[in-house]
């Protein structure tokens, strides 16, 4: 089962709340006068695979904000409301964020590994923390 069910009105909410100037302007104000982690929506480019789920945190966190937003302009929120829609959305972003974690997490491993004294330590210790285990 893919997640284009919860990527595509994400991005096409978060679009539509970009898009103009004037609601752009609007939606922060109402972010200011609220107790939120993020400023604004991040930009989303469909081209980088990254930038999909980037959006994704953000828009979990915000998503009772957009929703008021949304309603006070007149527009349908009534998928924002749905609980289904929802917890994919968050099992969505919570599958990103690992997924990023353990890219990063690998990455510092390999930086580790570079030093050749590292891996030496390492290389020389692989019995005695097998042994551990």
């Amino acid at each position: 089962m893919g997640f284009e069910h919860v990527m595509t009105p994400v991005v096409k909410i978060r679009n539509s709340i970009r898009s103009r100037a004037k609601q752009l302007r609007t939606f922060k104000v109402l972010l200011e006068e609220l107790p939120t982690e993020y400023g604004d929506l991040l930009l989303h480019t469909e081209i980088r695979w990254l930038s999909r789920g980037r959006i994704l945190l953000p828009f979990l966190s915000l998503l009772s904000e957009i929703k008021e937003f949304m309603q006070s302009r007149g527009e349908d929120a009534a998928l924002l409301e749905d609980t289904d829609w929802t917890l994919d959305l968050a099992f969505l972003t919570f599958y990103w964020e690992t997924e990023q974690f353990q890219l990063g997490a690998a990455r510092q491993r390999q930086k580790v590994l570079h030093f050749p004294s590292v891996q030496m330590v390492l290389r020389d210790n692989a019995s005695a923390c097998e042994a551990l285990d």
